[in-house]
């Protein structure tokens, strides 16, 4: 197996533990999670914190959140499609708000950068993982073009912000996809009555 390989396998072990426990694991935590000696994760990561940052950076990444929601079958109605991308993203989001908040908890700078890296290339990071999410649930719309009164991404980018009111709204708590529903609701139908 390469390095790059192990590196990726220690990455996906390593990840749900941080979301479950912070950063303050030991690597012998990570090790066992990944099925590795402790000696192995310090072959492909300097150290610990390489390995946080590269935890922090996956969890970050859209590709397969993005397969995801391309993967949902395009003979079901508009509706259902974005219901079902609609809980997808908000688990990916629960997650990584679970993420922030365990590292946080454990004193780690979840904003920590590589030498030399920016707090630009993070908002271009933050920029292209909201720009992957939104070309995957434009093509939910691929079919709907007649019916559509704007362009499928700027549909996906308003979607993404009425999920993003979930975060803020008590009443979505109890009931997800309640509120999922309504917003779905509202983007397809609007807020008047007919």
């Amino acid at each position: 197996m390469s390095s790059e390989q192990r590196r990726a396998e220690i990455v996906r072990a390593t990840l749900p533990l941080l979301i479950e426990h912070g950063a303050n694991i030991s690597t012998r935590r990570i090790a066992r999670a990944a099925d590795v000696a402790e000696g192995t994760v310090f072959r492909v990561f300097a150290d610990k914190d390489e390995l946080l940052r590269a935890c922090v950076s996956e969890a970050f990444r859209a590709d397969d959140i993005s397969a995801r929601i391309r993967a949902i079958p395009t003979d079901r109605d508009v509706e259902a499609r974005l219901t079902e991308a609609a809980l997808l993203v908000l688990a990916q989001w629960t997650r990584l708000g679970e993420l922030r908040r365990n590292l946080a908890s454990s004193d780690h700078d979840i904003h920590h950068r590589d030498p030399g890296s920016t707090d630009r290339s993070a908002r271009e990071g933050g920029e292209r993982f909201m720009r992957e999410l939104t070309d995957a649930i434009a093509t939910l719309l691929v079919g709907e073009e007649q019916r559509l009164r704007m362009p499928a991404a700027e549909i996906a980018r308003l979607f993404l912000g009425l999920l993003m009111s979930t975060k803020f709204d008590p009443h979505a708590r109890e009931d997800e996809r309640v509120a999922v529903a309504r917003r779905v609701d509202v983007l397809l139908h609007g807020v008047l009555a007919s």
